[in-house]
C-alpha cells in the first residue's frame, strides 16, 4: 500500500537547517511536548503537497512559514523547502492493481506523455516545494516531482491517482473532529462518500447531467430551428404552388390571346371579303351603266347619222319631199327626246351608283386607296360628261328652236301646216301620256330587278342562318348538358379533397406525436447509454474496446470471452470475478506493453493486461471436506469451462473463491474462505459481507464480448425501432396524401375552370342564338315586305305592258298620217332654215363626238 516514507524540512517554521522525519512502517503517532513542532510536520505535509492555504497552516502569509533564524543573516533571499517521499513498493499487489483498474480515469492518460514520472514507478516518488522570499517582501513558490519542475495542477493530478485530494479528508486538522461531530447527516454522508471514493462518481454523474442538459438545450435549439425551417419550407411550398398556378394561367392567357387574335383576323378577313364582294358588285353595276351609256351614245350617233342622211336626202329630193322629211324628222325628234329622257334616267342612276360606290370606297379606304383614286377620277369624268351633255343639250335646244322656226316658216306658207300642227299636238299629247308610262315601266322593271335581287339575297341569308342557328342550338344543348353533368364530379372531387386533407392532418398529427415520443425515448436512451458509457469507462471496458478493435497480434481477448459457464452459476461467478472479467489476456508482456502505449497515444483510458507468459496464480489446496458442507456447490475455478492454456488466468481471477447455493450455508464458513452465493452475495475472509439488489451489477457477462444492455435500454431501442417504422409509414402516407391532395386540388381547379369556361361559352351561345333569331326575324320581315312590293310592282308592270302597245300603235298611226300630210306640201323658205339646221346639226355632231371621246 502506498504510504509516506519520510519528510525532509529545511528552514520551515520551527525547523532550522535540514531535518528528516522518517515515517517507517508501523509508525502510528508522533508524540512530544508542547511546542516541539509536532503540528509543524503536518503543516509541512500540507505545504509540500499544496493541500491547504497559509491560513490552514497557521500563518498569515507564506513568507511567515520561513524559519526566523534565516531572516537575521542578512542574505539577499531566504529559502524554505519541504520534501515528501512516498513508498510505492506495494503498488503492484493484486488488490492495488484491482483498485487502480477500477478507478482508472482519462486524466491519467492525458498526463501519460508528460516528462514527469508517474505514481506507478517501481521505486520511490518524491514531491518538493521551495519557497524563496526577498527582503522586499516578494516571494516565489515552486513545485518539483522527483526533481522535475511542475505546476500545482499537475501535482494534484498525480496525487489524485493516490486518492489524495485538496478538498478530501486525507488530513484531519485541529477542530475537524468537532466540526464533523456537529455536522448534519447530509454533510456527514458527503464526507463518507468522499472517503469511500463515491463522491468522484457523483461528480462525474453531475458532469454527465450537465452535459446532458447542454445537449438537451442544443436539441431544443435545433428543434426550434427545425420548426422555423419547416414553416419556411411550407411557405416556400405555397409560394411555389402559386407560382406554378400563375405560370399555368399565364400560359392559358397567352393561348387565349392567340386564339382571340386568330378570331379577330378571321373576322377582319371576312369583312374584307364582304367589302371586296360589294366593290366587285359596284364595279359590275358601274360597268353595266357605262355600257348602257355607251350604247345610248352609239344610238345618238346613229340617229344623228340618220338625221344627216335624211337632211341630205331632203336636199336631194327638194321641195316635193320636204314635208315627208319633216314628218320623218318629227318622228325621229320624238324618238330622240325619248332617248334623251332615258339618258337622263341613266345618268341619274349612274350618279346614285357613283354615290354608293363613293360610300363603299370610304368604308374600305384603308384597303382600297387606289380604287378611291379611280373613283374620284371617274367622278371628275362623270362631271365632265355631265357638262358636255349640258352643252349638247343646249345645242339640241338651239337645233330645236331652228326646227320650230322652220315649222313656223312652213305653217306660214300654206294652210296644210295647221293640219300638221294638229297632228303634232296630238302626237305631243300622246307622247306626254306615253313617256311617263314608259319611264314608269323602266323604273318598275329596275325596281323589280332590285327587289328580286334583295329577295334572293335575303333568302340566301335565311338559308345560311337557319342551319347556323340550328347548329348553335344543338351545341348549346350539348354544352348545357355537359355543364349540368359537371356539377356532380366537382362535388365528388371536393369531398375527396376534404377527406384526403383530413386524413393528411391525422397522419401529420400522428407523425408529430410520434416524433415527440421518439425525442423523449431517444433522450432517455441517450441518458441510459451515457450512464452505461460512464460505467464502462469506470470498468475499463472502453479501453478494452480500443485494444480489441486495434487488431494487435497476440491478443487472446477479454477474460469474460475465454470461458463458458452454466446459466445458474453465471451470477455467482461474475460477482466473484468483479472487474477482472474486463482484463485483457495477451500472449506475452511485450504485447501488453504495446497495448499500454496504444492507450497512451489514443488517450483511451486504462486497462489491465494478463500476459500468459508471466501470469502466476496463487497456489492453494482445495479442501475436500467442503463438499460435505451444507449448500456447497464447488470452487469457482472448477465451474468455468475454458481452454487449458487459460487455467492460470482463471485461477488468478477467482483464486480460492468457493461457491455456495445460499447465504445461510455460506455464513457457517464465514472467515474461512472467500465465498460467493448463487444469488450474488459475496463473503470475504475478513468477514465483510456484500449483497443486496443487482442494479449495480457489472455490465460484463460470460459469453458476451460487449457490455450487456439493460432491459430498459433494450425496451427503449425496440420502441424506437417501432416508432421509426411507424414514422416511415407515416412519412410515406403523408407524401402520398400530399401528392394526392395536390393532384385533387389541381383537378378540382381545372374542373372548376372548365365549368367556368362552359358557362361563359354557354352564355356566348345564348347571346349568339338571340342575335341570330332576331336577325332571322328581321330578314323574314324584310323578305315579306319585299315580296309584297315585288307583287305590287309586277301587277303594275303587267298593266303597263298591256296598255303601252295600243298607245304605241296609235302613236305610229298619227305619225304616219302626219308624214302623209307633210309629204303633200313644199314651203318656199325651207332652204334657208335647212342650211341653218344643217350647221347646228354639225355643231351638235361635233359636241357628241367630243363627249364620246371623253366617255371612252
Amino acid at each position: 500500500m502506498v504510504h509516506i516514507k519520510r519528510v525532509e524540512l529545511t528552514n520551515f517554521k520551527s525547523f532550522g537547517g535540514t531535518t528528516s522525519v522518517p515515517l517507517l512502517p508501523g509508525c502510528t503517532v508522533i508524540s512530544g511536548p508542547n511546542g516541539s513542532g509536532k503540528s509543524n510536520i503536518l503543516d509541512a505535509l500540507l505545504f509540500c503537497l499544496g493541500l491547504s492555504s497559509s491560513k490552514g497552516m497557521r500563518a498569515d502569509r507564506l513568507p511567515d512559514l520561513v524559519n526566523n533564524t534565516q531572516t537575521a543573516k542578512g542574505r539577499a533571499s531566504i529559502e524554505a523547502s519541504v520534501t515528501v517521499t512516498f513508498d510505492l513498493s506495494g503498488e503492484d499487489s493484486p488488490k492495488a492493481a484491482k483498485a487502480q483498474s477500477e478507478e482508472g480515469t482519462e486524466e491519467d492518460q492525458e498526463n501519460s506523455h508528460s516528462p514527469l514520472p508517474t505514481p506507478h514507478s517501481p521505486t520511490e516518488w518524491s514531491v518538493t516545494r521551495r519557497l524563496r522570499v526577498t527582503h522586499q517582501g516578494s516571494y516565489t513558490s515552486n513545485y518539483y516531482i522527483n526533481g522535475v519542475s511542475c505546476t500545482l495542477t499537475e501535482l494534484h493530478e498525480e496525487l489524485s491517482n493516490l486518492r489524495v485530494y485538496p478538498e478530501g479528508y486525507n488530513v484531519v486538522l485541529q477542530g475537524d473532529v468537532t466540526s464533523i461531530i456537529s455536522m448534519n447527516a447530509r454533510e456527514r454522508r458527503e464526507i463518507i462518500d468522499e472517503l469511500a471514493g463515491v463522491a468522484a462518481f457523483d461528480r462525474k454523474i453531475i458532469q454527465a447531467k450537465s452535459t446532458l442538459d447542454e445537449v438537451k438545450e442544443k436539441e431544443d435549439s435545433c428543434r426550434i430551428i427545425e420548426t422555423e425551417l419547416t414553416a419556411q419550407r411550407d411557405r416556400l411550398s405555397q409560394d411555389r404552388a402559386k407560382a406554378e398556378k400563375y405560370q399555368k394561367l399565364r400560359t392559358e392567357f397567352l393561348a387565349k390571346q392567340s386564339w382571340e387574335a386568330v378570331l379577330s383576323w378571321r373576322s377582319l378577313q371576312a369583312q374584307q371579303e364582304k367589302l371586296v364582294h360589294e366593290i366587285q358588285t359596284g364595279d359590275r353595276n358601274s360597268n353595266e351603266l357605262t355600257t348602257q351609256l355607251t350604247n345610248l351614245n352609239s344610238e345618238i350617233v346613229q340617229k344623228t347619222d340618220q338625221l344627216e342622211q335624211l337632211n341630205a336626202h331632203v336636199k336631194a329630193l327638194g321641195e316635193e319631199e320636204l314635208l315627208a322629211v319633216q314628218s320623218t324628222l318629227a318622228t325621229q325628234e320624238a324618238e330622240r327626246k325619248q332617248l334623251q329622257r332615258q339618258l337622263t334616267e341613266l345618268e341619274t342612276a349612274s350618279q346614285e351608283t357613283a354615290k354608293r360606290l363613293a360610300q363603299t370606297q370610304q368604308e374600305i379606304q384603308k384597303h382600297r386607296l387606289s380604287l378611291e383614286e379611280i373613283a374620284e377620277t371617274q367622278i371628275v369624268e362623270t362631271r365632265f360628261i355631265a357638262s358636255s351633255q349640258q352643252q349638247r343639250n343646249e345645242a339640241q335646244q338651239a337645233l330645236q328652236n331652228s326646227r320650230e322656226a322652220a315649222a313656223e316658216i312652213a305653217s306660214a306658207s300654206e294652210a296644210w301646216v295647221q293640219q300638221q300642227t294638229a297632228f303634232n299636238r296630238q302626237i305631243e299629247t300622246l307622247l306626254q301620256t306615253l313617256e311617263p308610262q314608259r319611264t314608269e315601266q323602266a323604273q318598275l322593271r329596275e325596281r323589280n330587278n332590285q327587289l328580286q335581287q334583295l329577295i334572293q339575297e335575303q333568302t340566301q341569308l335565311i338559308e345560311r342562318d337557319e342551319p347556323l342557328l340550328t347548329q348553335k342550338q344543338t351545341e348549346c344543348n350539348q354544352i348545357e348538358t355537359e355543364f349540368n353533368a359537371s356539377s356532380e364530379p366537382i362535388q365528388n372531387l371536393a369531398q375527396n379533397l376534404s377527406a384526403t386533407e383530413q386524413e393528411l392532418q391525422i397522419q401529420q398529427e400522428t407523425q408529430k406525436r410520434l416524433l415527440s415520443e421518439q425525442r423523449e425515448k431517444q433522450r432517455q436512451l441517450d441518458k441510459i447509454e451515457a450512464q452505461a458509457q460512464a460505467q464502462q469507462e469506470v470498468q475499463g471496458t472502453q479501453a478494452s474496446k480500443v485494444i480489441l478493435q486495434s487488431g494487435m497480434p497476440g491478443l487472446c481477448g477479454l477474460v469474460v470471452q475465454l470461458a463458458k459457464v452454466e446459466p445458474r452459476h453465471q451470477l455467482a461467478l461474475e460477482t466473484a470475478a468483479g472487474g477482472r472479467l474486463g482484463h485483457i489476456v495477451v500472449e506475452d508482456d511485450s504485447i501488453a506493453a504495446a497495448g499500454i502505449e496504444l492507450l497512451k497515444q489514443k488517450r483511451a483510458g486504462r486497462a489491465t493486461f494478463l500476459p500468459l507468459n508471466k501470469i502466476h496464480a496463487p497456489k492453494f489446496t482445495q479442501d475436500a471436506t467442503l463438499r460435505f458442507a451444507s449448500g456447497f456447490v464447488n470452487y469457482a475455478v472448477n465451474l468455468v469451462d475454458c481452454d487449458r492454456r487459460y487455467k492460470d488466468v482463471f485461477s488468478y481471477v477467482f483464486g480460492n473463491t468457493v461457491v455456495f447455493a445460499n447465504l445461510e450455508g455460506a455464513r457457517k464458513n464465514l472467515g474461512l474462505y472467500r465465498i460467493v452465493t448463487l444469488d450474488g452475495e459475496l463473503l470475504e475472509t475478513s468477514g465483510a459481507m456484500t449483497g443486496g439488489s443487482n442494479t449495480q451489477r457489472s455490465a460484463l457477462r460470460f459469453g458476451n464480448a460487449e457490455a450487456a444492455e439493460s432491459d430498459e435500454a433494450i425496451a427503449l431501442k425496440s420502441r424506437l425501432v417501432d416508432i421509426e417504422r411507424v414514422l416511415e409509414r407515416c412519412t410515406e402516407a403523408i407524401a402520398t396524401l400530399s401528392t394526392r391532395t395536390k393532384k385533387l386540388t389541381q383537378e378540382l381547379t381545372e374542373a372548376r375552370q372548365v365549368r367556368r369556361e362552359q358557362q361563359l361559352q354557354l352564355e356566348q351561345l345564348h347571346k349568339d342564338i338571340k342575335n341570330l333569331t332576331a336577325q332571322l326575324e328581321g330578314t323574314r320581315s324584310q323578305l315579306a315586305q319585299n315580296s309584297e312590293k315585288l307583287a305590287t310592282a309586277q301587277s303594275r308592270l303587267e298593266i303597263l305592258d298591256r296598255e303601252l302597245p295600243g298607245q304605241e300603235t296609235h302613236l305610229q298611226q298619227l305619225r304616219h298620217a302626219l308624214a302623209e300630210l307633210e309629204a303633200s306640201q313644199t314651203p318656199s323658205e325651207w332652204q334657208q332654215i335647212q342650211a341653218k339646221i344643217k350647221t347646228q346639226e354639225q355643231q351638235l355632231q361635233q359636241r357628241e363626238t367630243a363627249n364620246k371621246t371623253v366617255t371612252c
